[in-house]
């Protein structure tokens, strides 16, 4: 035979069509490539302002002396550049001679050197380091504000904000916070709140100027970092109704062209990120800024604004970096009160944990249970909890359904061990894969079950409890009587756990930070995180999104995914995923017939024969002879055991053996 027969065992190409790698965002304005190449354009003008010297130009007259070398340093590495490069050295070390008192040049080298690993004890820039930490904290807990000159009660908010986020940086690397002064900026700002709900840039008394959206958005990141270092305990955020007038202030303000204001811009990725919020009222904030910031521009980009083309680029390199970091956890909110409010941090926390344990950028989303299925697949896990019945509807949880099909992994926590979560949960899972569960018993049975075969099917797609020796005990960090401290039910699909509800309060530990008396919590998140990534790495916000809009299809391809009894659909939307990256780079689309017989009349004038599973399976004789006429005829035939399954890879070649008996057939590797 002159055509290529693809045949993928366990080591095969199964990862392709991981759970992980194929989850997809919905097509935007602007693709993952675009952000690359803006991030690429502003690194480049910000290399060529560098100095000899290793600084760069004092290039607007109402700033302070050196802030543009301090801004331009912080944005160039939090956009990951490398403090070991020739010219980050230099630029670093002309950054720690700069002799000035001004808050913002402070603050900012304290965010850049805390990049810079300054938070160790052997760095060289450790000395500046301690240095610009005694001068933002000496007296400051007496004031509980900045101003231009350092700690001062009537400090104006921007400066304030500036001094907490260099704290902020510095706790990250290593030198902690002292609890009291972030006791009493809390204070301050809270003090400072207008009417309204905003904040305004002055602080003296008497003075009373209108809100402002960057000095709304200062306040609310503030608050937000006040929290993580203050509020452990598992109940509301006290200040809540507080900063939901903040947050209705700003929902009320805010419009899309925000991002022509450099900081502005440089605010609202900060509040974004602080709060987990994914939209700010209907406007999913870095969508609607990168799309602009990405935008093609022949003549090139000009970063003119109030502050110098330095800051300004600074500013949008910040952005756009820390806007795409790669989500760990998306969080479900769902229905109505204040019971998921207790652990309103806790996937906060733990995602810092896990950032500073194992040495990866990473971030947590909210999501609503209203938004599209596509945007909740931006992160690989969802988390659900709550302390009462779930009170889905069966339109919602077809929608969660969905997001665990279409790649995500389910995880629901009970907060407090809730009885009555747990009971919700569980017979809404015990019957919301029934459809998918019909799909799989439906075609040709296992004639027979080899030894050490895995679950019998009338298993899968049903909720059932986990034995000691699941990864989900073992991944990472081993539990040998996991399932006496934490029971955990799963519903498998025959490769992965769609839903895994847990029996244990995990996040408690995690809101608390309590990672002594909650090693095991922690612990279990951990596992449960490398069980869901497959310990790879994680992929940007945008970077599976295929952007087909304008794109002429010019050839269209007809395959015939082939139903059979191994657990022919484990990956349902694996073909919806290949076909619009298809269209993307190729210009080809895909024309499916799902769940199509063996037979000579489904296979007549098919492309391709799409064959995968992750079970044994037996065909027919009549199957295995229209196979062979359908190859015979030119057709190509595909073949794949997901998730490196044993079990359908032995079935597959048994299949293969009939399929070509008595026929001059090599089995070779596909190529490149």
């Amino acid at each position: 035979m002159s055509r290529l027969l693809n045949i993928l065992g366990p080591a095969g190409l199964g990862f392709l069509l991981s759970p992980v790698l194929a989850a997809a965002a919905p097509p935007r304005a602007v693709t993952d490539d675009d952000v690359d190449r803006a991030i690429a354009q502003v690194r480049r003008y910000l290399w060529s302002r560098q100095r000899a010297d290793g600084t760069w130009p004092h290039d607007y007259r109402a700033g302070p002396a050196g802030g543009t070398t301090a801004i331009a340093v912080f944005a160039l590495l939090d956009s990951g550049e490398r403090a070991s490069t020739a010219r980050m050295k230099k630029g670093l070390e002309a950054l720690c001679a700069i002799k000035t008192t001004n808050l913002y040049v402070v603050a900012t080298r304290v965010m850049a050197l805390s990049l810079a690993g300054a938070g160790r004890r052997d760095c060289p820039y450790r000395p500046r380091l301690e240095a610009d930490m005694k001068y933002l904290t000496r007296q400051a807990t007496r004031c509980g504000a900045w101003g231009y000159s350092g700690p001062e009660r009537t400090g104006d908010n921007s400066c304030s904000q500036f001094a907490l986020l260099a704290l902020w940086e510095a706790d990250r690397a290593g030198v902690p916070l002292p609890a009291p002064l972030i006791r009493l900026v809390e204070r301050t700002w809270l003090r400072r709140q207008r009417r309204d709900g905003g904040w305004t840039y002055p602080a003296q008394p008497g003075v009373d100027s209108a809100s402002t959206l960057t000095m709304t958005t200062a306040g609310l990141a503030s608050l937000f970092i006040c929290q993580d270092v203050l509020a452990h305990a598992c109940k509301p955020y006290p200040h809540r109704r507080a900063r939901q007038a903040a947050w209705d202030w700003l929902e009320d303000h805010l419009r899309e062209d925000y991002i022509r204001n450099g900081y502005l811009a440089f605010c609202v990725q900060r509040v974004g990120m602080s709060s987990g919020r994914k939209f700010i009222g209907q406007m999913d904030w870095f969508a609607v800024g990168a799309a602009r910031l990405a935008e093609p521009n022949p003549r090139g980009r000009s970063f003119s604004g109030r502050w110098g083309p330095v800051v300004r680029a600074a500013f949008e390199l910040i952005f756009l970096s820390r806007g795409r970091i790669p989500l760990t956890f998306n969080k479900l909110t769902y229905g109505r009160g204040g019971d998921r409010d207790l652990h309103s941090r806790d996937i906060a926390h733990f995602t810092e944990y896990m950032r500073r344990t194992f040495e990866r950028r990473m971030r947590w989303q909210i999501v609503r249970i209203t938004d599209d299925v596509q945007l909740m697949l931006d992160a690989p896990i969802l988390l659900v909890e709550g302390t009462g019945p779930l009170g889905l509807s069966p339109a919602q949880w077809a929608k969660l359904r969905e997001y665990t099909l279409r790649g995500g992994t389910l995880l629901l926590v009970p907060i407090h061990g809730s009885r009555r979560f747990l009971t919700s949960a569980r017979e809404a899972l015990a019957g919301l894969y029934e459809p998918a569960r019909r799909d799989l018993l439906a075609g040709s049975a296992p004639a027979t079950r080899p030894a050490g075969a895995p679950t019998p099917p009338e298993r899968l797609y049903t909720l059932q409890p986990l034995p000691a020796d699941h990864p989900l005990y073992n991944a990472f960090h081993k539990l040998p009587n996991g399932p006496v401290a934490a029971p955990m039910w799963g519903v498998s699909d025959g490769t992965r756990l769609l839903a895994v509800l847990c029996g244990r309060d995990i996040t408690c530990s995690w809101q608390k930070r309590a990672r002594t008396l909650g090693r095991i919590d922690y612990a279990l998140g951990v596992n449960f995180f490398m069980y869901a990534t497959g310990a790879n790495s994680l992929r940007t916000r945008m970077r599976a999104v295929f952007t087909t809009a304008g794109r002429e299809v010019r050839h269209r391809a007809k395959v015939a995914w082939l139903r059979h009894g191994g657990n022919w659909n484990t990956q349902p939307y694996a073909l919806d995923y290949l076909s619009r990256k298809l269209t993307a780079e190729n210009r080809v689309a895909i024309d499916l017939t799902r769940g199509s017989p063996i037979d000579a009349a489904a296979l007549k004038g098919q492309h391709l024969a799409w064959m995968t599973g992750s079970r044994e399976f037996v065909l027919s004789d009549r199957q295995v002879q229209a196979l062979r006429a359908y190859l015979r005829g030119g057709g190509v035939l595909f073949v794949n055991a997901v998730g490196g399954s044993r079990a359908f890879d032995a079935a597959a070649r048994a299949m293969l053996e009939r399929l070509f008996a008595g026929l001059d057939v090599a089995v070779v590797p596909a190529g490149p």
